[in-house]
């Protein structure tokens, strides 16, 4: 997560206690996907290195022009990803009797580097499969790792877009001749097909622009194959592939 300048901000986070009066709020953006919506963080007490890890406080950044204060769970949980309990602080070296002890970074950096050079020398480049490199909102590894990969002469490589996207791109490329992005603030017929966009948040604002298509009557919203009941609620008409039925979303129970 890149943090950008402090700001000093008492006012309270979402209608809670504003909590410390030398809090500090930062304004930052969540890196969890393609909407890098803008949130601010309040840190915790710094340590004695003199800075914190901990994310006390996040929500919604009011004054970002995209999001505009809009923040689904995800980003609401961050402080979760960056301090969960299995997480490594530092590079852990595997014994010949399978468990690992800490080493330090330049150690670390040295071997698996002599370690990448060797299969090079002794494979060839094209034999090392990079896997990752940027994608959604963590891009850095995408723009440092090029260096890396032209050294070492790699030719293959592949990321979770892969994985996550693919269908999307294969489905959008025979229904419309390629990837678009959907216009679901200003639709008049949303179609969802084997996705919950209630929970997913695949565009900006989601349960906002959900909300708004379920109560203007001049709007649809359809889904075929969903799974949450408490989306339903937000679709007029829902049917699943194979049944060729559609039922209206009130007998969801």
């Amino acid at each position: 997560m890149i943090v950008t300048a402090p700001d000093n901000d008492p006012r309270p986070a979402d209608g809670n206690a504003a909590g410390p009066a030398s809090a500090t709020w930062r304004a930052t953006a969540c890196i969890l996907c393609e909407s890098n919506c803008g949130i601010e963080v309040r840190l915790g007490e710094p340590t004695r290195g003199g800075a914190s890890r901990r994310f006390e406080r996040i929500r919604g950044d009011k004054a970002h022009p995209g999001s505009g204060g809009y923040t689904c769970e995800k980003a609401l949980r961050l402080d979760y990803y960056q301090n969960g309990g299995d997480r490594l602080t530092s590079p852990l070296r595997r014994r010949a009797d399978g468990t690992f002890e800490e080493i330090d970074w330049d150690t670390a950096i040295a071997e698996v580097a002599a370690g990448f050079r060797r299969i090079k020398d002794t494979y060839g480049g094209e034999t090392i499969f990079a896997y990752g490199g940027g994608g959604q909102g963590n891009h850095l590894g995408g723009g440092y790792g090029g260096a890396t990969f032209r050294a070492l002469g790699l030719k293959y490589r592949t990321n979770a877009l892969a994985q996550e996207k693919t269908g999307e791109f294969w489905a959008s490329g025979k229904m419309l001749g390629g990837i678009t992005r959907a216009d679901f603030v200003n639709a008049e017929v949303a179609l969802f097909v084997g996705e919950n966009p209630w929970q997913s948040h695949g565009f900006p604002h989601a349960r906002t622009t959900l909300k708004e298509m379920a109560a203007d009557p001049a709007r649809s919203t359809i889904a075929i194959d969903l799974g949450s009941c408490r989306a339903r609620s937000y679709v007029e008409r829902r049917s699943s592939i194979g049944r060729g039925d559609a039922e209206p979303s009130s007998r969801c129970t």
